[in-house]
């Protein structure tokens, strides 16, 4: 079986979907459960939602804003929100829906013994190992991103007996395609309510509408028997069967009617099905593991604590809650994250929803859809630093097709330049407020937080000429944000109305309300882009005088950060009342982590109020969900706060379903609930304990806490073009090596006094001020770093 170090494995099959173990190749999706007489292979695909293209703007939403804006200017909050509410939001977005299950009955009988299920994470590989009768039995399952297709090998020392079946919870019908082949096909609901939304009749179809699906399955086997009928695949006499699975939709794109594609989706899947099956088994393995290996394996991690591999993964998540240390486990979730972020996002694929690619629901939480006021930008934290850099350009496609949409949307609803888009997003592009309370509902930012992808991406590549290409997105938005500011009573320029995503305050007046003007989070994200459209009109050559002077001029006129009554970063604009002392978002700390507009040296006292206002939500009780408990991990490690930055990996750790998956927990929610951006923030955060690179500057071990005393990590990537390797020693640097891929100069804050070398030789470094140096790379060039009493 695997390496131990890089994979999930238990001693008995999942009884339910938050135990069984996710594959993926981006766009095609399965929960393997490793069962003995049945073995269930839920699927999904990342195109398959309810609903086709349809207009959501608002054109009453224009009318009112500026009534709205002069309630909010005048102090009557509470009346505002109820306007917007009442006139200026939309209809509600579609959900993500399952594609259907793979039954595989074998019809064996005897008593079992050494089950083993696991996940290899380095090769992509789900398996299953048990003696039975004598004979070993051995699974295995991977998703290949090279061909297109799942396959799943069964293989015994004595002949076997199984069965495939083929069903899914949509409409769907199945039959007999070919002598070896089963086909379902079926079409999604053109409308479903949000799990949110009580209804008696919340699943909707409608003849000949929405997106039209396919599941084909085919055997392979040297000898034995085969037979299909019934809806069923029956294999006897051999010891060794593979099934190979095809899945397609109809989905042609955003804004093109999914119902008039449906032959080309099924001739797809034909093709690729008959072409996996002239690859046969094993060399659809080797070219899988070379693909996934390839990019998986870039980054390794050592926390030490192996002397834990040997225990059940199951096991050693319920021992963190009874408070054992394993920084091996740690470990471990990093790398998991690394590969869900893989199997859920790669080129040409929808980007990584809040499941990921793995929804077992036709009525998912939230609608499993793309929740931008954090999930989503969250899910892509890990992609650059984590060296899955390819993984993020889906999220690219998304923005760009939002470019469209929300054109629409800034011109009809507000009658604004450029582009915007809300809270939730759907395969369709949705870029308007949905209906519900203005608190999230209502946030028109999200434009803003998605561009910041875009510019991390050039910080990391320094690829200019991705910059150049993305650039005029990024301008667009700029444009809305520039157009969305109005002038304040003090004369700054605020957004309004303007929500702090999902919080309240208490008003003067004593009401409860979520709209205001110039919440920090806005001003953070549009002084971040305005910032960042400036650096990146110098670099790219713009001519546009006049947008670079309105960009230069509002951030002259943007309010300031405050520090509040209680010495926290102020949230509002006025330092009201929180309603909610322990709210689970801490929307205003964007400045702080991911963005670097706050740091640790430069702005010490803002940075002193960041750590104010985490300690109070703490005490009331926040970070009770696992994104924003990952959250906390980012946002004390960039305080330098290192152990209570690993008691936050710790309590991540603890709140895992067994398959590591986050279990989002969430108050007003009382089923289990997976969210991939809890996984995905978590690696984020691990990240930034062992490397920092925000804020000019790059810092080695900045946040490293006592429990993670010697180690290694290989193959992070630090803004201004560098992979770093560090090792570790008695919580002192060890050994730096940086690998220079743009040939820029390399920043360095350090701790202690380091010398450069290159070739074994030292090479000159410049003090700029204590305990930073620079030195020159050339790209394609290696430097090693060590502690000055070192040097050899």
């Amino acid at each position: 079986m695997s390496d131990k170090s890089t994979a999930l494995w238990y001693a008995q099959p999942a009884k339910s979907w938050f135990q069984a173990l996710p594959v993926g190749n981006g766009r095609f999706g399965g929960m393997m459960y490793g069962g003995m007489d049945r073995e269930r292979i839920q699927m999904n695909e990342d195109t398959l939602w309810s609903g086709e293209p349809r207009e959501t703007v608002n054109k009453e939403a224009a009318e009112y804003l500026d009534i709205v804006r002069e309630m909010i200017f005048a102090g009557k909050y509470a009346e505002a929100e109820a306007m917007i509410e009442q006139h200026m939001q939309g209809p509600e977005i579609e959900s993500y829906v399952p594609l259907g299950d793979l039954d595989l009955i074998m019809e064996e009988a005897g008593e079992i013994s050494g089950y083993r299920r696991e996940l290899d994470l380095a090769e992509g590989i789900a398996r299953v190992r048990y003696l039975q009768n004598n004979a070993v039995h051995t699974r295995e399952l991977f998703v290949s991103a090279v061909d297109q297709v799942m396959a799943i090998r069964l293989h015994s020392e004595r002949n076997i007996t199984v069965s495939a079946a083929l069903s899914s919870p949509l409409q769907y019908e199945v039959k007999k395609v070919a002598w070896n082949q089963l086909i379902l096909t079926g079409r999604s609901p053109i409308h479903i309510l949000p799990n949110t939304v009580k209804s008696s009749d919340p699943v909707h179809y409608a003849d000949g509408k929405g997106i039209g699906f396919h599941i084909r399955v085919t055997v392979l086997t040297d000898k034995g028997r085969l037979e299909v009928s019934g809806g069923r695949i029956r294999v006897s006499g051999t010891g060794t069967v593979t099934f190979l699975v095809a899945a397609e939709t109809s989905f042609q794109g955003f804004d093109k009617d999914p119902a008039k594609s449906d032959q080309p989706h099924l001739e797809l899947g034909e093709a690729r099905l008959a072409k996996a099956a002239s690859l046969g088994y094993e060399l659809l393995k080797e070219r899988h593991i070379q693909d996934h290996a390839a990019r998986f394996c870039k980054v390794s991690l050592d926390l030490g604590g192996e002397e834990r591999n040997h225990l059940p993964t199951d096991v050693r998540i319920e021992a963190i809650k009874n408070g054992v240390e394993d920084p091996g486990l740690a470990a471990l979730f990093f790398q998991y994250g690394r590969y869900l972020l893989l199997s859920s996002s790669r080129v040409g694929t929808q980007p990584a929803n809040l499941q990921g690619i793995w929804n077992d629901s036709i009525r998912p939480p939230w609608c499993s859809s793309w929740t931008t006021n954090i999930n989503v930008e969250m899910n892509y934290w890990p992609a650059e630093v984590g060296n899955l850099a390819e993984c993020h350009l889906p999220l690219f496609d998304l923005i760009e097709d939002l470019q469209h949409t929300g054109r629409k949307a800034a011109n009809v609803n507000y009658h604004c330049e450029g582009w915007t888009a809300h809270h939730n997003i759907d395969v369709w592009r949705t870029a308007t407020p949905v209906g519900g309370s203005p608190s999230w509902a209502f946030w028109p930012m999200a434009g803003a937080w998605l561009c910041q992808h875009i510019w991390e991406h050039y910080a990391y590549s320094q690829d200019e000429m991705f910059l150049k290409r993305a650039y005029p997105v990024m301008k667009e938005a700029a444009l809305f944000g520039l157009d969305w500011l109005v002038e304040a009573k003090d004369g700054s320029l605020v957004t309004c109305p303007s929500t702090s995503p999902e919080n309240f305050f208490i008003a003067p007046d004593g009401q409860k309300s979520s709209v205001t003007q110039g919440v920090t989070m806005d001003v953070a994200l549009l002084r971040n882009l305005f910032d960042h459209c400036l650096e990146a009109s110098g670099i790219i050559a713009d001519t546009d005088q006049s947008f670079i002077g309105r960009l230069e001029h509002a951030l002259l006129r943007l309010p300031p950060y405050r520090i509040g009554k209680y010495g926290q970063l102020q949230e509002w604009s006025e330092d009201f009342e929180e309603f909610e002392p322990g709210h689970r978002h801490v929307a205003h700390l964007v400045s702080l982590h991911p963005l670097d507009q706050i740091t640790l040296h430069q702005e010490p006292e803002l940075a002193a109020a960041c750590k104010v206002t985490l300690e109070r939500r703490l005490k009331h009780g926040g970070a009770h969900t696992g994104w924003s408990c990952a959250w906390m991990i980012n946002l004390w490690a960039r305080l330098g706060e290192s152990e209570h930055a690993q008691r936050f990996v710790n309590e991540l750790l603890a709140g895992l379903h067994p398959n590591m998956m986050n279990a989002h927990r969430h108050p007003k929610v009382k089923q289990d609930i997976f969210q991939i951006d809890g996984n995905l923030g978590g690696v984020s955060g691990i990240a930034e304990m062992l490397l920092q690179s925000h804020g000019n500057n790059v810092q080695f071990l900045p946040s490293l806490p006592q429990k993670w005393m010697k180690g290694c990590v290989k193959g992070l990537r630090a803004r201004g073009g560098f992979e770093v390797d560090i090792a570790w020693e008695n919580g002192k640097l060890l050994r730096a090596l940086i690998l220079s891929t743009a040939g820029k100069a390399f920043l360095l804050r350090t701790a202690e006094p380091v010398c450069v070398l290159q070739n074994g030789y030292e090479i000159r470094i410049e003090d700029i001020e204590p305990n930073v140096i620079v030195f020159g790379t050339k790209k394609g060039q290696s430097y090693e770093i060590v502690p000055r009493s070192d040097r050899r």
